[in-house]
């Protein structure tokens, strides 16, 4: 039975016995108004008859369609072709029957049936030739036959029409044949564009998942590096070696800013950008922005003004961090170029859109040198600035402008340059909805309790560079640390004695960060309410949200701060409930 599997080996009769299966109940009641409509002449019982036989086929048909639900085979699909032969037999019958009534009329229902089959047949143009030429043989040998089934085998009329219908038998062929190649040909590019979809994502995955282990690869080493530098900035220099250490520190903190970038840029290109939309104060994060860079501002003689228009949202329901992190490169990349003068922020309202977005226009204008307006465009190309000679006499790589669209855009607003008089005007413009709920008033803090005690902080972290770097920042400050190099020798640490604070590690073998935080949690290691700080080299997008959710109770990136880690662990410690047992 080779034969049977050879006929069933394409795999697209699958696609159409699940059509069949789901079009039978609409070609069933098209079979009836046809019995209905051709009984009239033909009469009723030769009607019931062929519509009880077309039935029949199509309840053949179904048996083996019901069976395509599971697993299939060639065979299966070889029975599902032969089953459709009744079903097109039928129907090529009752054109034979229309064709043979005495009364000559109905020959044009006889060609109306057969032309309806062929067109019907078009719609497997795309599947396997078997299917194709199993439909379409019974009407095209009826329409080729239908000539010598006349009652006038001779005359000028009965050769012409044997003609004519040869011909169009030929012209359909042929017509079916160009359909079909013009089909293979949609299919194959169809394929070929499916095939190129495919390794594209495959290959923004990789490049994916390669950015985030350079990530970590490079945090690691970076935090042993800067930490280093920051611990000997503490030492006494002389003016020379301080002026050394703050240069390995900027170059550092550049290398830093650099492979975020890069990061932000892959994530972006893969659309795998979060956003952790609140409601928050915009007038308060544009002034929050403005003070970060007013003090470098000042240094080099430049103003930083805010000027917040009456028509501007007080608070909007938007993810403040991106957009802090979009104003921060644009007030940034502003300040760089600009040598005389300032950038000026200006925020305006601009009206609900149909939607009810609140749409908001932030301009941020400089008095530096500007921008070509034939570069408008080409300024937010990755790796691009406006001509060669900007890198050279102000640095960077071209990705700031980049990511602030990209941004921009993912949060459903836009970045555009703006023509301005003097230096280069950017309008960023926001679209988000306003909070459904006033602010609740912001809970008066307690002063926390001060006893002088030295805080007792266990640090699990398996790389001995990150160790002694974290040693020195906390010893410096005054803090009493243990150190561990697994997540297991945590949960031992912190069944033998208490710790204000656990400073965790993710990647560490024997037992990783999060499942020493899971058994913390749990109760299985002491107080299960023990502040845990994720402090980790996976510092991209999303990462410290994915870890708050986890449980921890802050998230630090490597390469961390003194000033950041410090921070943390002492506003821990300032949460951190005496233990159970001193509780009086």
């Amino acid at each position: 039975m080779q034969w049977l599997d050879a006929l069933g080996a394409d795999e697209r009769l699958d696609e159409v016995a699940n059509d069949t299966r789901r079009l039978t109940v609409s070609r069933l009641v098209s079979a009836a108004l046809v019995a209905m409509v051709v009984g009239i002449a033909l009469g009723p019982a030769m009607a019931a008859g062929w519509f009880a036989a077309l039935a029949a086929g199509e309840a053949l048909a179904s048996l083996v369609i019901r069976r395509f639900t599971g697993p299939t085979t060639d065979r299966l699909r070889a029975l599902f072709v032969l089953a459709s032969i009744p079903i097109n037999v039928v129907w090529s019958w009752l054109a034979v029957a229309l064709w043979m009534f005495p009364d000559q009329d109905l020959r044009l229902a006889a060609l109306g049936v057969c032309a309806g089959q062929i067109i019907f047949t078009q719609n497997f143009r795309h599947q396997p030739i078997s299917l194709l030429a199993i439909t379409t043989a019974p009407p095209l040998l009826c329409l080729a036959a239908f000539p010598f089934l006349t009652n006038a085998p001779h005359g000028m009329g009965s050769l012409t029409n044997r003609w004519a219908m040869l011909m169009l038998v030929a012209t359909t062929i042929n017509a079916m044949l160009l359909n079909r190649a013009a089909a293979r040909k949609m299919d194959e590019l169809t394929r070929g564009l499916r095939q190129e979809k495919e390794r594209a994502l495959a290959a923004s995955r990789v490049k994916s998942v390669f950015v985030a282990t350079m990530s970590h690869e490079m945090r690691t080493p970076m935090n042993g590096l800067l930490g280093l530098a920051h611990a000997l900035k503490a030492t006494d220099l002389d003016e020379r070696q301080r002026d050394y250490v703050e240069l390995m520190i900027h170059s550092g903190d550049s290398l830093m800013q650099l492979l975020k970038d890069v990061l932000d840029i892959a994530r972006l290109d893969a659309g795998d950008a979060e956003l952790t939309p609140c409601d928050f104060d915009l007038h308060d994060l544009v002034h929050a922005v403005a003070d970060t860079w007013r003090d470098m501002a000042m240094v080099r003689g430049l103003a930083v003004d805010v000027r917040i228009d009456a028509t501007a949202p007080e608070r909007l329901h938007a993810d403040p961090a991106r957009i802090r992190q979009v104003l921060g490169g644009l007030l940034s990349n502003a300040l760089k170029f600009t040598r005389v003068g300032g950038v000026t922020i200006e925020v305006s309202g601009q009206g609900a859109t149909p939607d009810g977005l609140e749409t908001v226009a932030i301009r941020i204008t400089d008095t530096g040198p500007g921008i070509d307006p034939a570069f408008a465009e080409r300024i937010f190309e990755s790796f691009t600035q406006a001509d060669e000679t900007v890198s050279r006499a102000y640095g960077g790589m071209g990705l700031g402008l980049t990511i602030a669209r990209a941004l921009a855009r993912r949060m459903g607003g836009d970045l555009s340059l703006e023509p301005a008089e003097r230096g280069a005007r950017f309008l960023l413009l926001l679209r988000a909805p306003r909070p459904e709920a006033p602010p609740l008033p912001a809970p008066t803090p307690e002063a926390a309790s001060d006893d002088g005690a030295t805080p007792r902080v266990l640090m699990a972290e398996d790389n001995p560079m990150n160790q002694m770097v974290v040693r020195l920042m906390l010893e410096a400050a005054g803090v009493d640390l243990t150190v561990v190099e697994d997540g297991r020798q945590a949960l031992d640490a912190l069944k033998a004695s208490h710790f204000d604070c656990v400073l965790m590690d993710i990647n560490m073998p024997v037992m990783d960060g999060v499942t020493a935080l899971s058994e913390i949690r749990s109760g299985a290691a002491g107080a299960a309410n023990t502040p845990v700080i994720a402090l980790t080299a996976s510092a991209m997008a999303g990462d410290r949200e994915r870890f708050l959710k986890l449980g921890f109770d802050e998230h630090l990136g490597k390469p961390v701060k003194p000033l950041d880690l410090i921070s943390a662990i002492a506003m821990a410690v300032d949460r951190t409930p005496p233990p159970r047992a001193a509780v009086g």
